[in-house]
């Protein structure tokens, strides 16, 4: 029986080819049956069960479909009609944009990467879809917190925010917020690249699309500012504000410069506002912690070495991403769907666009030729 140490000693002092050379053997698998040295060579990739694939697919295609007909609802909705196109819609309209551009190029790519391991889609888009995604999740975290002042100054500050707060404002102040979210993730157009390891188990060498910094300490540097920039001050800030928001609402008796004395009625209806506006923000801030802590806390023990970097974790990394993608969902649900204005106009636009399919659909059967049978009744 050979020593295992005797071997493995010889692999701190030389690279795995030289060995293989040294020792007369063709390949690696030969080297380590021969050596019986599978239990210290881990594969790259572990196979996922049919079972947890069928998983990942059907959540990921939940998700993806939900929050692209939910965002999409809210930009039909906002773009057509000319009286939803106020100063909080148009925040709320620059986070239905980001959040779709999160479900369009990183759910099925995400997913596709997670399945497959193997990166085969080339340079151009490694860097192109992680730098569109990173773009469009800076976007949507500051229009969070953008929407969390715009809260709060016109109900805490309801005559100065009359004043200051306008579309032409919003739209000024959303093109600085999306032009400073291109510049802040430009490094990862550098750092990313598409990298080759081999599997000399499976004899087979993976492509992945992969940070490539000059040193760990960069890499480091760089997510513990994401994590701060994109998560932490963000929640802190939209924390206080809601706070101040529901001290103003509910603790609060004085009446504020520039709001309007109330009635009975007034005050029953603004009772009413009140408990759906403060579950409203209480839900935003909670979805906003829960959906990104996982993430957040996956990608700094990556990055300090308390995870291994490539597939053995993707599992974990792809539940991760679900978890976080999931708010592009809520954020619909919560900002939209919970609005009366909003739900009157989305059930318009559905009947609009049911009686335009249904008219497409009889415009296409005539022309063929095949009217359906009551058409034909109808006629006779």
């Amino acid at each position: 029986m050979r020593e295992r140490g005797g071997i493995l000693s010889y692999l701190t002092n030389m690279t795995l080819d030289e060995l293989l050379q040294l020792l007369n053997f063709t390949t690696a698998r030969e080297f380590i049956e021969e050596y019986d040295l599978t239990d210290d060579f881990e594969p790259i990739v572990k196979p996922l069960s049919t079972k947890t694939v069928i998983t990942l697919v059907v959540c990921y295609s939940l998700i993806f479909v939900l929050a692209l007909v939910g965002n999409a609802l809210v930009v039909i909705v906002i773009s057509r009609k000319r009286s939803m196109q106020t100063v909080i819609n148009l925040f709320i309209l620059s986070l239905a944009i980001s959040d779709l551009l999160i479900v369009v190029f990183c759910i099925p790519f995400t997913l596709i990467d997670a399945l497959t391991v193997d990166w085969v889609l080339g340079s151009f888009m490694c860097k192109a879809l992680n730098y569109i995604t990173m773009v469009a999740i800076v976007a949507s975290v500051l229009t969070l917190t953008a929407i969390a002042f715009e809260r709060h100054h016109a109900i805490c500050y309801p005559l100065r925010s009359r004043m200051i707060q306008s579309p032409k404002r919003a739209a000024l102040l959303l093109s600085i917020l999306w032009g400073f979210s291109l510049i802040l993730v430009s490094p990862l157009l550098i750092v990313l690249r598409v990298t080759e390891h081999d599997d000399v188990l499976a004899l087979k060498k993976y492509k992945f699309c992969q940070e490539i910094w000059r040193n760990k300490q960069q890499k480091k540097r760089f997510t513990i500012f994401l994590v701060v920039f994109l998560y932490i001050i963000p929640l802190i800030t939209m924390i206080i504000l809601y706070i101040r928001v529901a001290h103003r609402l509910w603790i609060r008796k004085a009446i504020a410069p520039g709001d309007v004395p109330q009635n009975n009625a007034s005050r029953a209806c603004s009772l009413r506002y009140k408990k759906r506006a403060t579950k409203m923000l209480v839900t935003v801030v909670v979805l906003f912690a829960i959906c990104w802590l996982p993430y957040h806390i996956v990608s700094l023990a990556r990055d300090f070495s308390y995870l291994e970097d490539i597939s053995p974790n993707r599992l974990m990394l792809a539940v991760v991403q679900l978890i976080a993608f999931s708010n592009s969902f809520n954020n619909p649900v919560v900002y939209v769907f919970l609005n009366d204005n909003f739900k009157r106009n989305f059930i318009k636009t559905l009947s609009i666009l049911r009686r335009r399919q249904r008219r497409r659909s009889r415009v296409k059967r005539s022309s063929t030729g095949l009217m359906p049978p009551y058409d034909v009744a109808t006629t006779l």
